[in-house]
């Protein structure tokens, strides 16, 4: 047996090499047959993605400084994170920074679990409230008296985002998540005659270093577009109703529809103006293109508000008294009101978070 099997072993590799020859004839008849159909060159494939002349990303100019025109001395503004507890305060630093430089007073309205002031006892004090995507809803009352606020002269800015989005997106709320965050928002902007598309905007044709990061353009003469050739947004939503102050470019679509078009993405209605992205007043955002000029309009226009005294929105009248003065009623008060909400609270003037220079 030994002797056989050591008889054998030249034969079986022999065998073992004659398989190694064979198949690599039938690899190389392969590799030489195929070459007709190889890969063709990038250079060939006629498609946008390889087409620069098709899709285009065009990096916006980071420069600038945030800055205002008007003299905000005097001036209360509030923003509004009891609707929207989720905000990166961080994030709005350059906003609360320039606002203070210029002699505001900015106030966070935390909510009256927190703080034990209702949104109408906040509004009473205020020049201008700032909303940043409402995720919980608007109850009557605080509706109220936000028209009976902006009627008064009071001036109010609304920045609302997509109510979904790719994971990856950054706002002023983190991660942009599945979750609906416009419809809080509708009737809130309902009343001011302004509204909200459905989905995101996208353009897969000229971006800035992403699709979802759309160029917009100013649309006629407004204060809130004065010195923006071009701001750049990051998947926001179409804004309707009110003046157009900036559309997105050209094949901008629309991701509810798939509809290719140009979109309003910041309007103005009386005393109050709507944006439809949150980003634009963060860092990573507001110095590209001319975004920090926009957010300088926008801040101006907070500021610029005539809240007349006499007709501004006045607590209702009531003969119940505390140590800290009169206590708000429950009623809805007399003609331009602002209707109040049981509340507890003894103090006559806004327990809020105030903000100063950093």
């Amino acid at each position: 047996m030994s002797a056989d099997s050591s008889r054998s072993s030249p034969v079986i590799r022999a065998g073992f090499f004659a398989g190694i020859l064979v198949l690599s004839v039938i690899v190389g008849t392969v590799a030489v047959g195929g070459g007709a159909q190889s890969a063709p060159d990038v250079s060939q494939v006629n498609a946008p993605s390889f087409n620069s002349g098709e899709s285009v990303a065009m990096p916006a100019d980071e420069s600038g400084e945030l800055s205002m025109s008007a003299d905000a001395s005097g001036k209360v503004v509030v923003i509004d994170v009891a609707h929207a507890g989720d905000i990166d305060r961080e994030a709005l630093t350059p906003l609360v920074s320039t606002l203070t430089e210029n002699g505001a007073t900015v106030r966070y309205h935390v909510g009256e679990r927190q703080s034990g002031s209702p949104l109408n006892e906040s509004l009473r004090s205020a020049d201008a409230l700032v909303v940043l995507g409402a995720e919980q809803r608007y109850t009557e009352s605080e509706l109220n008296g936000l028209s009976a606020f902006s009627d008064a002269g009071g001036r109010v800015l609304l920045l609302n985002e997509p109510s979904q989005a790719s994971p990856a997106g950054l706002g002023l709320f983190g991660p942009i998540r599945s979750d609906s965050v416009t419809k809080p928002m509708a009737p809130l902007a309902s009343q001011y005659g302004l509204s909200y598309g459905n989905g995101y905007l996208y353009n897969m044709h000229e971006y800035d270093t992403n699709y979802q990061n759309v160029y917009a353009t100013p649309t006629g003469e407004t204060d809130l577009a004065e010195g923006v050739d071009r701001a750049v947004f990051y998947a926001a939503i179409p804004v309707q109703g009110g003046d157009t102050a900036l559309t997105t470019t050209e094949q901008t679509t629309l991701s509810k529809t798939r509809r290719q078009d140009t979109y309003g993405v910041v309007a103005r209605s009386g005393n109050v103006a709507t944006v439809g992205d949150t980003s634009v007043f963060t860092q990573e955002f507001l110095y590209r293109a001319d975004n920090e000029q926009l957010v300088g309009n926008l801040l101006d226009f907070l500021v610029t508000g005539e809240k007349s005294p006499e007709d501004a929105p006045q607590p209702p009248e009531s003969d119940d008294s505390g140590p800290g003065g009169s206590l708000p009623g429950t009623g809805t008060g007399g003609s331009g009101a602002l209707p109040s909400e049981p509340d507890s609270t003894l103090t006559p003037e806004p327990n809020e978070t105030v903000m100063s220079d950093e």
